[in-house]
């Protein structure tokens, strides 16, 4: 079986909120904003860019050894 990688990435998004320190920001806002980001990432096709090389990658065991 050939070896498997996990890999690490980070969607950097922002939002609005009403209060300085983002108290206000809910599950919701959050999916929204996440949302919204992939979408204008597939719009504007800038994956690689946003997303850049992975921070952190470790061999997946295949539960063989």
């Amino acid at each position: 079986m050939r070896k498997r990688y996990n890999h690490a990435y980070t969607v950097a998004f922002s939002l609005e909120s009403g209060h300085e320190d983002g108290y206000d920001v809910d599950k919701l806002a959050f999916t929204n904003a996440v949302l919204q980001r992939v979408l204008d990432l597939n719009k504007h096709d800038e994956w690689d860019e946003a997303v850049g090389a992975p921070f952190d990658t470790y061999e997946v065991s295949n539960g063989l050894e």
